[in-house]
C-alpha cells in the first residue's frame, strides 16, 4: 500500500510556490501599468517632457543646461525631473518592482530617444561634478532596452522578494 501523504505534501508545496510566483508577476505588471497611466496623466511630467524635447531640439542641445550657473533655473529642473523619472523606473525594473517586458513594449523607443537627447547633458554634468554616478541607472536601462535584454538579478530569490 502506498503512502500518499508525501505526494500530497509535494503537490501542495508546488501549488503554493506557483501561487506566490504568479501573484508576484501580476503585482509587478499591475505596478507597471499604474506607473505608466499615472505618468501619462501627470501634468508636471507632461510639461517637463515637452520642455525637455523643446530644449533638446535647440542649438546646443541639453548640454548647456548642465552648467553650474544654470542649476537653479526652471528649465534645468524640468530636465532633471524627466531624467529622475527614468532613474526611478530603472531601479524599479532592477529590483523586480516593475515588469521589464511590459515597460519595454510600451516605452522602448521613447526611452532610447530620451537617452540619446539626454546623454550630452549627463556627460557634461558628470564631467563638471566628477561624479560618474549621475543617471547611471537610466543609462543602464537604455542599454537593456537597446539589447532587448532584461537586467540580471537573482532570478529565483527575486521571485519572492
Amino acid at each position: 500500500m502506498m503512502d500518499w501523504e508525501p505526494i500530497f505534501l509535494f503537490v501542495g508545496t508546488v501549488v503554493a510556490v506557483w501561487g506566490v510566483i504568479s501573484q508576484r508577476q501580476i503585482a509587478r505588471r499591475r505596478a507597471t501599468l499604474d506607473l505608466l497611466a499615472a505618468a501619462e496623466a501627470d501634468e508636471d511630467i507632461i510639461e517637463a517632457r515637452n520642455k525637455f524635447i523643446d530644449l533638446a531640439n535647440q542649438d546646443g542641445g541639453l548640454a548647456i543646461w548642465a552648467e553650474k550657473s544654470r542649476e537653479a533655473e526652471e528649465n534645468t529642473q524640468k530636465i532633471k525631473l524627466v531624467l529622475n523619472e527614468f532613474e526611478l523606473i530603472s531601479i524599479g525594473v532592477q529590483r523586480g518592482i516593475l515588469d521589464f517586458e511590459l515597460y519595454s513594449r510600451w516605452n522602448k523607443s521613447t526611452v532610447l530617444k530620451y537617452w540619446e537627447r539626454a546623454e550630452p547633458f549627463i556627460v557634461h554634468l558628470r564631467t563638471r561634478t566628477k561624479n560618474p554616478a549621475y543617471y547611471h541607472e537610466f543609462q543602464q536601462m537604455a542599454g537593456w532596452l537597446e539589447a532587448n535584454k532584461m537586467p540580471r538579478r537573482g532570478r529565483l530569490w527575486a521571485l519572492f522578494f
